[in-house]
């Protein structure tokens, strides 16, 4: 989007509706419904208030150079709020009012400090539960509930998906609650194929305000881990079905451990990584990390061409960004004591069971259940793989380059 400034200094400019939240000495300008923020000084964020409000350009440059004794780049600061996406087109109707968030109410009551009260009697007993009783503590031989390799996937892989989905579903509730338009998605995380929320207005509210909806996935992880092993614990004694349920909700816990356990690979932007910046004040910091790390090993490598500037960040991101490089070690301890501890475990039992099944020749009910079961992960890697290439192929259409 291009805008002639040099026809619009004396007259009003249309905007799209904007938000202002202000951070300490600065001010977070956004536009609801998109990823399209500004991070400016006090004295920028008011310039564009007052255009907002109907204030011509040049009135402004007055304005600001009686406050402030400089002049205002007004062509330079009209360019920026274009590229931003800030200006509506000439012609454009302006926006419809926001219509409320459907299931505002709901995302209200549950996490209400009633329903936090319960969460946290529910979660107490079960920790008590699994200190008494350690045999319903997450464990990796709970997975092998059955000696089918094929129900065994099922319900490490698909029996996931409800409560990937319901990690994912606190997260839109959590900003739901706050009348932002979250929506769930799809996407891919290592080598798994992983529902993404999308909270496009979350910046439009203030930082002590956006905690729970970084923290809501978390929250219902434990929720779910304590419900599963207490119904597991209320099982143990008990035949037939009823024996088979419990076993089958302590299977379905320890894969729930293993993926909050993820949560602290910062350099996935995981939950977590999202509260570690939002408490530093931060906005971009994994990019900014990203980019100095980057920087550094280039001009180690005496590859200056390939050295990026800095001044997409804000001081405070590359400042953070300068001491937290090394907390990207955290993530790396953490895989590798999740992969020693949980998966090397469970793929060692996945693959005995395979090959033991396999080898009972074609006519026994064991070989076609490792071979469905090696289909289903054959069927499974390929979803993932389309998954990558389709985001890698929207990124190449949405580059800067391209736009």
């Amino acid at each position: 989007m291009t805008v002639d400034t040099s026809l619009t200094l004396e007259q009003p400019v249309a905007f799209y509706p904007l938000t202002f939240v202000p951070e300490g000495e600065e001010v977070v300008v956004g536009r609801p419904g998109t990823d399209s923020y500004a991070v400016l000084p006090a004295d920028g964020a008011e310039v564009l208030q007052r255009m907002t409000r109907g204030a011509t350009p040049t009135s402004v440059v007055a304005w600001y150079e009686a406050s402030y004794g400089q002049r205002l780049d007004i062509d330079d600061f009209m360019a920026s709020m274009a590229e931003l996406g800030f200006l509506r087109e000439a012609g454009e109707e302006p926006a419809a009012a926001i219509e409320p968030v459907r299931l505002q109410g709901l995302a209200r009551a549950l996490f209400s400090p009633f329903a936090f009260v319960i969460y946290a009697l529910a979660v107490g007993a079960y920790v008590v539960v699994a200190l008494r009783h350690p045999a319903v503590a997450p464990h990796p031989d709970h997975v092998f509930f059955t000696e089918s390799i094929l129900l065994v996937e099922l319900l490490i892989v698909f029996g996931q998906l409800p409560w990937l989905g319901l990690h994912e579903g606190a997260h839109v509730l959590a900003g739901r609650r706050l009348g932002l338009p979250s929506q769930l998605g799809f996407g891919t995380r290592l080598y798994f194929v992983v529902f993404e929320t999308r909270m496009p207005s979350l910046l439009s509210v203030p930082r002590r305000q956006r905690y729970l909806a970084f923290v809501a996935g978390m929250l219902l992880d434990v929720l779910a881990i304590s419900g599963l092993g207490l119904l597991g614990y209320a099982l143990r004694d008990s035949t037939g079905a009823w024996h088979a349920v419990g076993t089958v909700a302590l299977a379905m816990a320890f894969p729930i451990c293993t993926r909050l356990a993820y949560q602290f690979l910062l350099f996935l932007q995981t939950d977590v990584y999202y509260i570690v910046a939002t408490a530093l004040g931060c906005y971009d910091l994994h990019a900014a990390t990203r980019t100095l790390v980057a920087n550094r090993i280039w001009r180690v490598l005496q590859r200056p061409g390939r050295v990026r500037a800095l001044d997409a960040w804000t001081e405070r991101d590359l400042r953070v960004a300068r001491w937290y490089a090394p907390f990207f070690a955290v993530g790396v301890f953490v895989i590798l004591a999740v992969g020693v501890l949980a998966l090397l475990p469970v793929m060692s039992g996945v693959v005995r069971m395979t090959a033991d099944g396999l080898a009972q020749g074609v006519s026994s009910t064991r070989f076609w259940d490792a071979a469905v079961f090696i289909a289903i992960t054959v069927a499974q890697i390929s979803f993932f793989a389309y998954l990558t290439l389709r985001d890698r192929r929207g990124r190449t259409r949405l580059s800067p380059a391209s736009l």
